[in-house]
């Protein structure tokens, strides 16, 4: 046997070698000699390319690619749904030939699910740049993954334009040690609560602080939750609940305001009782109904007075204006009197009258309302106990 018959067995042996490890593979593999000519295809290329090997073999390989590089092309089935393929070249000698080896691999599972994940991930941040809580997640290290827009803008609003104590990637627990300021005797508190929370010690951890604006007093709920999935971590919100604690502070007014009209009443009924006048009658029949039901013109005729009482009174703290106030007040009490107005028909003016008047009020005007109110209210009913004991307020 010569040597150019040795050559060949040896390029026989070499290509029966090559099939016996590429017909096993996973992956697509075809030799392209330097024609661009399809050599040699595996089963798996075939399928991935949807033809039969025989019809590739001296082909054309009809696909652009460069020798080193990796890319991604999308193969369209006869289905009509789209294959998406890694292909991976390399230069090799074939036959003693300069050729390129092309490795494809489907990579459409992989593909979809890393869209899907994207997909997923977007659909949270949405989801979270909706709420008005700010909120950010931290890892296992309380280092911050995530925010959202009402945490950053939030951020920006208080001085952390760059988001260097509060972004992304900044540790939230070293934040909290180093905490100084209006506040920050409670950080170790919050650090401890954020970490039992984190080691499974609390299912959750609660905390309320004032964080004041120049304008106004304002609170805050912050609530941490442990992060659920293969990762662990933490989710933190800051809730404004400024809101939530004025009408809390307005209700409580309002109870104890109630009380203290229901002690006058008493002491009204008693003096009523006492005088055996034809007007106790009458407030006896009108005890029995309400006057915003009976009279309503008149009932909001008196919430007007009121109303305008309660700016008056707002006012006399920078002005000496109580006398008038005092004489408007008794003329109100008197118009009640002869409408046989119980306590709880002051309470009702009282409370309409607040209502109205803290409607588009700043926070300070409110505040006043309900403290200036209260001794309103008070020294309303004092009069209307004197017209009914008296028959006149002096």
């Amino acid at each position: 046997m010569d040597s150019a018959d040795n050559q060949l067995v040896a390029f026989s042996d070499a290509d029966a070698r090559l099939q016996a490890v590429v017909n096993v593979s996973l992956e697509g593999v075809l030799i392209v000699d330097g024609d661009g000519r399809v050599r040699f295809v595996n089963p798996v290329a075939a399928a991935l390319l949807h033809r039969r090997a025989e019809d590739l073999i001296g082909r054309i390989f009809g696909l652009p690619f460069m020798v080193g590089e990796v890319a991604e092309i999308g193969l369209l089935r006869p289905s009509g749904n789209l294959l998406i393929t890694e292909m991976r070249t390399a230069a090799i000698t074939w036959h003693g030939e300069p050729a390129q080896l092309i490795v494809l691999r489907d990579v459409t599972k992989q593909r979809r699910a890393e869209e899907a994940l994207r997909d997923a991930e977007g659909f949270s941040r949405t989801i979270l740049n909706s709420l008005a809580q700010r909120i950010a997640v931290l890892d296992d290290q309380g280092v911050v993954v995530m925010v959202n827009d009402a945490w950053h803008q939030f951020a920006v609003a208080h001085g952390d334009e760059q988001l260097r104590k509060t972004g992304v990637g900044v540790n939230y627990f070293d934040v909290c040690l180093t905490a100084t300021g209006v506040g920050s005797q409670y950080a170790p508190g919050v650090l401890q609560g954020m970490r039992d929370v984190l080691n499974g010690e609390l299912p959750f951890f609660d905390h309320e602080y004032s964080a004041d604006s120049p304008d106004e007093e304002r609170w805050f709920h912050m609530r941490a939750v442990p992060l659920h999935g293969q990762r662990r971590g933490l989710v933190i919100s800051h809730t404004d609940i400024t809101d939530q604690r004025r009408h809390g502070w307005a209700v409580a007014e309002a109870n104890a305001l109630r009380e203290q009209l229901q002690a006058r009443e008493r002491e009204l009924l008693a003096v009523s009782t006492i005088s055996g006048t034809g007007r106790s009658v009458a407030r006896t029949q009108r005890a029995e109904s309400v006057l915003r039901v009976d009279s309503p013109a008149i009932f909001l005729d008196c919430v007007e007075q009121y109303s305008a009482l309660l700016d008056a009174a707002i006012e006399a703290r920078s002005f000496d204006t109580a006398p008038n106030i005092q004489v408007s007040a008794r003329a109100l009490a008197v118009r009640l009197g002869e409408q046989h107005a119980v306590a709880r028909d002051v309470v009702e003016i009282h409370l309409a009258a607040l209502r109205s008047r803290s409607i588009d009020a700043s926070p300070s005007r409110q505040q006043a309302y309900l403290e200036d109110g209260r001794v309103l209210a008070l020294q309303l009913m004092g009069y209307l106990v004197t017209y009914y004991r008296d028959g006149v307020v002096v």
